[in-house]
């Protein structure tokens, strides 16, 4: 096929398609390796101009990990880490339609209340303005994410057919890795499949015999006598189930005939127990409120907590002072405050320091 009737560019460079050819012959000489993922996020960011990407392992019934980032702060990450895992809408969107493919950020970004804190919170931390996302399935219900990150300006159309146009090679070479992955699980240490699992998992095949257990399976087995016990609740079914052992969420899905390592075998995982309640029920009230504030009002909010004074504020929203100030009095009765110092206390968690 060719990818488009113009050379692929990123950054200002002219990448042919002959060298993307090439590139792509690196990235399947490298199935099965430590490195196969990052060269697949290189080809796609080779492919669409972007100035970050991210890896982002997605699951249905836990929250997500940063696997791998290219051109993004280490504080950014960490960031992302300790204050949009619960409001990431890629997340959301694999959580409710588990659907490979093609995703931009602007299609989702005011879908949901969560969506709309991740637009006010990470997107300005980052400095991003759009975000490109490809979704790959694995197992469990679990999905690879790469993303391509711009700092301004959104993803076009044509890059989105462009993403879409090449999906179906890069999706191959996905399945292609996770094949072999699986089928060498048997006589490897599962070293290379840390990416894939990288939480305590346990394969079993269809006579319920065991074919493949990491060693944080077996470390937390150890330490949580109540795991074991706890698979024997768990009935055979297409769905995924849940259940909780002492110290662990231990969630169980049944694979399809034709998985590599185990057909009709069943892979159980292990996740941590939500300790903080709290934070959930913060997360969805901070949503709730920014939901009830207009569009103006959430700017006003969102400048505020990155320390602008009303006479910035105005400046910068090219209103009057006053105007600034009757919107405030609007902020602090829907947020339930009676002052500024009241509202940055409230909505510090949910927005980076100054």
């Amino acid at each position: 096929f060719r990818m488009s009737d113009e050379p692929i560019r990123n950054g200002g460079i002219g990448l042919t398609d002959a060298e993307w050819y090439r590139r792509f012959g690196e990235v399947a000489a490298s199935i099965g390796t430590e490195s196969f993922h990052r060269n697949l996020l290189s080809l796609f960011a080779l492919s669409i101009e972007s100035d970050s990407g991210w890896i982002i392992r997605y699951s249905r019934v836990a929250p997500p990990d940063v696997l791998y980032t290219t051109g993004v702060p280490s504080e950014i990450v960490d960031f992302y880490n300790r204050k949009c895992l619960r409001i990431d809408p890629f997340s959301l969107y694999w959580k409710t339609f588990g659907k490979p493919g093609i995703l931009t950020l602007s299609e989702i970004g005011h879908t949901s209340p969560e969506s709309i804190l991740y637009a006010k919170i990470f997107r300005p931390a980052a400095n991003i303005s759009d975000e490109l996302g490809m979704f790959f399935s694995t197992v469990g219900h679990c999905c690879f994410g790469l993303f391509l990150e711009r700092e301004r300006g959104e993803f076009s159309q044509e890059d989105v057919r462009r993403a879409e146009l090449i999906f179906p090679a890069l999706e191959g070479c996905h399945r292609s890795h996770l094949g072999h992955l699986f089928s060498n699980l048997r006589y490897t240490n599962g070293k290379q499949a840390e990416g894939l699992l990288n939480r305590p998992t346990l394969i079993r095949d269809r006579h319920d015999v065991e074919v493949f257990a990491n060693e944080t399976w077996k470390q937390a087995v150890l330490a949580d006598v109540s795991i074991e016990p706890m698979l024997e609740t768990l009935a055979r079914a297409d769905a995924i189930q849940t259940v909780h052992a002492r110290d662990h969420v231990i969630t169980s899905e049944t694979f399809d005939r034709d998985f590599a390592l185990a057909p009709g075998g069943r892979i159980f995982m292990l996740g941590p127990k939500v300790s903080a309640q709290d934070d959930l029920a913060s997360y969805q009230a901070a949503a709730d409120i920014l939901t009830a504030l207009t569009p103006r009002e959430r700017d006003i909010l969102t400048l505020t907590m990155k320390g602008q004074a009303t006479g910035d504020i105005a400046q910068i929203l090219k209103i009057s002072k006053g105007t600034i100030k009757n919107c405030k009095i609007r902020i602090y009765r829907k947020v339930d405050v009676t002052s500024e110092r009241d509202l940055i206390k409230k909505f510090s968690p949910f927005f980076p320091s100054a």
